[in-house]
């Protein structure tokens, strides 16, 4: 794997994890995990697709046009005192990428195909 991050850039206090976007050959998409404890799983989606494609959070289109943010924070809404989450995975399509997030906190942006 190798990051999107570029040589000699340090990550941002914005990045979001510790690991950062990474983009996989073998698969084509770009990965990196998020703690809903420090980050809503919205936050952790826009950042990420950023990373990856290199653009300013603020130039990327509202995440509500693509589903309802509030219904995904709540989803994947963690509780230090509560039972563990049940396996939930949710795929989208947002900025042009499908996003898939997983309950554990991990987020897989696929780029669109050539010529889309």
């Amino acid at each position: 794997m190798t990051s999107s991050t570029r040589p000699n850039e340090s990550p941002g206090k914005d990045s979001v994890a510790s690991d950062h976007v990474i983009f996989s050959e073998e698969t084509g998409t770009y990965q990196t995990e998020f703690d809903g404890r420090t980050r809503l799983p919205t936050e952790a989606v826009v950042y990420a697709v950023a990373e990856a494609t290199q653009t300013d959070p603020l130039d990327l289109p509202p995440l509500h046009s693509a589903l309802d943010p509030d219904a995904l924070n709540m989803l994947f809404e963690t509780s230090t005192n509560g039972p563990p989450q049940t396996a939930i995975t949710v795929s989208f399509e947002y900025a042009d990428h499908q996003i898939v997030l997983k309950e554990h906190g991990s987020i897989v942006i696929t780029p669109p195909a050539p010529g889309r």
